[in-house]
């Protein structure tokens, strides 16, 4: 698996822990891997076959996907590159910055995607319109 993604704002976070006999433990601590203080933290979790979940870009959070069990796909798009890549790891956290159109697809059965957000939860922030994202994402770059 490659380290370096080709969606601007996206990247993998190595998330530091440790093993022994009596199994792993990982963490994140703010200031260190994680560039903001989170704000909201919620999991995906019991996603039913076939269905998805995100489908959408924000205009100002910024996210870490960190798969606690399980696997699943991310799509991102930032308006010019689209890249698809696997959380399998709880290891390794993927960071998304604003203006990335992102969704989650073929989850495993036992899959657990914790979701660390750097804003509460504000319907006006989202982006839910593909055409609309496309949109604005072309009339930042201006």
């Amino acid at each position: 698996m490659s380290d370096s993604l080709k969606v601007r704002g996206c990247r993998w976070i190595d998330v530091p822990g440790a093993s022994d006999a009596r199994g792993s433990v990982n963490f994140l601590e703010f200031g260190q891997a994680l560039d903001f203080q989170p704000r909201r933290i919620f999991w995906l979790h019991h996603v039913a076959r076939g269905q998805w979940r995100g489908r959408h870009g924000h205009r100002e959070s910024e996210l870490v996907f960190v798969a606690l069990n399980g696997h699943c796909r991310v799509h991102l798009d930032d308006g010019t590159v689209q890249e698809t890549v696997r959380l399998d790891d709880p290891a390794r956290a993927l960071y998304m910055a604003p203006w990335v159109w992102h969704e989650l697809t073929d989850f495993a059965a036992d899959t657990a995607v914790m979701v660390i957000a750097s804003s509460p939860y504000e319907e006006a922030e989202y982006l839910r319109d593909y055409d609309v994202f496309k949109r604005e994402v072309k009339g930042r770059a201006r």
